[in-house]
């Protein structure tokens, strides 16, 4: 499976689909089951309503109308990819009993057909990143709000929706003894409640993605 497979129809379709679920939603509902804001339509400047969503340490308005996610500082608009996972975390969410225990995503039901995928685009350059470099980890973790956790490795967590949590762990390589650098990635159990594994999957790959952009600012 590739990253353009898991993908149906297409990612654009995706997103749209996901933007006209969302608006068949209550407003009110949605802000109290996923922690966030949501802002009703003000005629005649505004026809459409508005959320205001928190993603690790930057702020998004997701825009009914334009069916955009927009950054709300810089004012430019997220990747497709970022704007999927925060519109089904919207859309798609469901009552579930609340859980900050660490699940492995193997562990996740569903997860098998997203492995192999899930081990070459994200534990993989995780482990390949900063294994060889853990400071730069550790600094990046702390600059997207990272707490870090006495578990195996380099342990940091991270609220990376309201509800959904995102422990990373990176093992560092070992040169004297020819060990590789190796790296896991987990998420509080009730995050099944606001995203499909494959939306994780997507989340786990945001996670390196932002993780090595900041690292480089350093």
């Amino acid at each position: 499976m590739s990253l353009r497979e898991i993908f149906s129809p297409s990612l654009e379709e995706e997103v749209r689909q996901a933007f006209r679920r969302l608006a068949k939603e209550d407003g009110g509902e949605v802000s109290k089951r996923c922690g966030v804001v949501f802002l009703p339509p003000r005629p005649p400047q505004r026809k459409h309503g508005r959320y205001i969503v928190n993603l690790l340490t930057k702020t998004y308005s997701v825009e009914l109308g334009s069916m955009e996610v927009v950054d709300l500082i810089s004012g430019k608009p997220a990747s497709r990819e970022l704007a999927l996972i925060i519109v089904r975390y919207l859309g798609f969410s469901t009552s579930g009993r609340h859980s900050d225990d660490w699940v492995s995503y193997e562990k996740f039901p569903g997860a098998r057909p997203y492995l192999q995928l899930f081990d070459r685009s994200v534990l993989r350059p995780l482990a390949r990143i900063f294994g060889y470099n853990p400071e730069r980890y550790e600094v990046a973790c702390r600059r997207l709000g990272g707490k870090r956790e006495r578990l195996g490795g380099m342990s940091y967590s991270f609220i990376f929706l309201p509800k959904i949590k995102v422990l990373t762990q990176v093992w560092r390589a070992r040169k004297e003894d020819y060990t590789p650098p190796a790296a896991n990635m987990s998420f509080n159990k009730s995050s099944r409640h606001y995203l499909s594994v494959r939306d994780l999957l997507l989340v786990g790959q945001y996670m390196v993605k932002i993780l090595e952009s900041e690292s480089k600012k350093a």
